[in-house]
């Protein structure tokens, strides 16, 4: 009984703690992201430079993985419809593929363009 009653007394505390530190991680993780924005392009030739060469990244990647010749130009067409955050992130998900490999996380970042370019 006197043990149940030592706990109660520091779950309270305990349980305040956390919720502050849950808080704080929430207020640092809103600073994080918003520092962590992209410049705008500085013109239209850099931003098309810069959005060529993440298509030319993912098409690396899809060459590499995809043998069927219809199901890679089918990719390809799609390609050209993605809008800009979704062709950013395809490609850094293609940089993974590339520096990972046949590992674990080079495969489920090709299952993640795979429906990205599904489901788009």
């Amino acid at each position: 009984m006197k043990t149940k009653i030592r706990l109660q007394r520091f779950i309270k505390p305990i349980a305040l703690w956390l919720t502050i530190l849950q808080i704080g991680i929430l207020l640092q993780g809103a600073t994080f992201a918003k520092s962590g924005t992209i410049e705008p392009y500085q013109n239209k030739e850099q931003h098309l430079l810069n959005h060529r060469a993440d298509v030319l990244k993912i098409l690396s990647v899809l060459e590499n993985k995809i043998e069927d010749q219809k199901l890679l130009e089918r990719a390809k067409e799609k390609l050209l419809t993605l809008s800009e955050r979704q062709t950013r992130l395809m490609a850094s998900l293609s940089e993974r593929i590339a520096k990972e490999g046949n590992t674990t996380g080079g495969d489920i970042a090709f299952l993640l363009i795979t429906a990205l370019i599904t489901l788009s």
